[in-house]
């Protein structure tokens, strides 16, 4: 029988001598510079063969590759791997790219490469033709070199840090110079480097969660704690602009800062390559796990107005701490609106708010907070039903806007959650949904809003207001007598007006169009 395995070269008239041979498996020992190992996943074929720090190493059934496999379905030459040094950002890592040179397949993960590259990452199942199945592993990185800890950045805890030298200090990080170094214990200085760590070295992908028009999201499990998190995983781009590489780390790096009982924390960032031309980017979330409001809408058409003010209050709550912190959220609506629901586990459970009868309590957090600008520019935001409702009018002119825009999208919500349909749509037209955003022409119809408190409506109306300077803050807003069960007679209006739709206007809820 044939066994698979790393040969050394042979000369035609014997053994070559041992100071010449290439032996490329070792077990138990690592030379210093290899760079990764593959290890055999063959029951009785077991072998580590390692992979040197070289510019081109070669793999198939020739002599004159570096790696010779005997399997009779491997190639004269099998595939390639290239040693890239792939610039992200902050970071040059140095990677492995794959390429398939054979007739019988190389495949990664199960998926054949057919004319690409493939980068390869630490746990990818390497299989050559049908025979040979290993395991990748990098065995040199940022994190094995004597380097220490990640203390490019670092977080400043004494007593006025900008006070003895302001310009290492920015604010919020105190700076360490990019030429800082360290002594090691032989007194050989060493340069201080920053720790390059995978997202796939860290955590662990698992099912499916949902996708959008520009990114997926999976679930996924913390390889050192066992935490389950939500990643979201944007489609592949090119990797043409370190500059905005750079710029996502470090904006991702601001918002994990962010820690708010009304917000989804984000947990970690990373840009990961998949080819020496395209990157992948992956946020790693607080993981929530029972759905949107948007779901809840439709299940329920509408919500009562209690239960209303209840949801309202805490979007407004996480609203005020983004905005204090100088962050847009840019994209709110109800599909970012998400639930940690408390379910009642027996009848003598007190409710802690106004919820259904199965329900304790209700948390809401926002979700995508600050991250509309890593999609590009603007765009329409979808609903079910494909129209785009919550854009403010200043967005669509492309005009300079401020956090106002959020408070306007917030209206567009409560105005849903009270009705079932948004206040802007084609089916209310002419004119078109844009320039009813645009005019901000939008109705209290009659019988929808007939029971609704005049209150409500005063707070939407103060909300969807075209002129953003006139347009209420989140302050305003929490400050609205709606939350406080006031009447002022000088601030709300009793004789909201409601308007009667005609026949061919009535609006579909998002409850119908779910039907259809």
């Amino acid at each position: 029988m044939t066994a698979t395995t790393a040969t050394a070269k042979r000369g035609l008239s014997g053994e070559v001598p041992a100071s010449v041979k290439r032996q490329q498996t070792i077990v138990g020992e690592m030379p210093t510079n290899t760079i990764a190992t593959l290890v055999s996943l063959i029951p009785g074929k077991e072998q580590i063969i390692n992979i040197d720090a070289k510019s081109v190493t070669t793999i198939g059934r020739s002599r004159s590759c570096d790696i010779v496999l005997t399997e009779t379905d491997i190639s004269t030459v099998h595939c390639e791997l290239y040693l890239i040094e792939m610039n992200m950002g902050n970071n040059s890592r140095s990677l492995i790219n794959i390429v398939d040179k054979s007739r019988n397949g190389t495949f990664i993960n199960g998926n054949r490469l057919v004319k690409k590259d493939c980068i390869l990452k630490n746990g990818d199942r390497v299989v050559l033709g049908k025979a040979c199945s290993f395991l990748f592993k990098y065995t040199i990185t940022d994190a094995n070199t004597d380097f220490p800890e990640d203390n490019s950045v670092e977080a400043s805890s004494e007593t006025s840090p900008q006070m003895k030298d302001p310009e290492k200090y920015d604010g919020v990080f105190k700076k360490v110079p990019a030429n800082a170094s360290r002594l090691n214990e032989g007194g050989v200085r060493k340069i201080a480097k920053p720790k390059t760590i995978s997202f796939f070295d860290k955590y662990l992908l698992g099912k499916d969660l949902g996708s959008g028009h520009y990114a997926t999201v999976k679930q996924g499990i913390n390889k050192i704690n066992g935490q389950t998190v939500a990643v979201k995983i944007f489609h592949p781009q090119q990797n043409d602009d370190q500059k905005k590489n750079k710029q996502f780390k470090e904006e991702t790096s601001i918002l994990m800062r962010i820690h708010h009982k009304n917000i989804v924390n984000l947990l970690d960032s990373f840009i990961e390559p998949i080819s020496k031309s395209q990157i992948q980017k992956y946020l790693v979330l607080e993981m929530i796990y029972d759905g949107e409001l948007f779901e809840r809408v439709v299940k329920k058409t509408t919500l009562r107005q209690d239960e209303t003010k209840a949801i309202f209050s805490q979007i407004l709550t996480g609203l005020k701490y983004l905005h204090q912190q100088n962050i847009i959220h840019r994209d709110i609506k109800p599909e970012n609106i998400l639930l940690n629901i408390t379910k009642r586990t027996n009848p003598e459970q007190k409710q802690l708010g106004p919820w259904d009868e199965n329900e304790i309590d209700i948390q809401v957090k926002i979700a995508d907070f600050g991250l509309a600008k890593f999609t590009g520019e603007m765009q329409f935001t979808n609903t079910l039903c494909g129209t785009p409702s919550y854009v403010a009018p200043e967005v669509l002119t492309k005009k300079g806007y401020t956090s106002k825009v959020d408070m306007w999208s917030a209206g567009v919500i409560l105005y849903v959650c009270l009705c079932g349909f948004p206040p802007f749509s084609d089916q209310l037209g002419p004119p078109s949904l844009k320039e009813q955003i645009l005019q901000a022409k939008y109705a209290f119809y009659t019988p929808y809003w007939d029971n609704i408190d005049d209150s409500i409506l005063h707070l939407i109306s103060n909300l969807l207001v075209l002129d953003a300077n006139k347009r209420y803050s989140v302050d305003d807003a929490i400050n609205h007598p709606w939350f406080n069960d006031t009447r002022q007679e000088n601030t709300v209006s009793l004789e909201m007006k409601r308007l009667q739709i005609t026949d061919n206007k009535v609006p579909k809820t998002y409850s119908e169009l779910s039907c259809l």
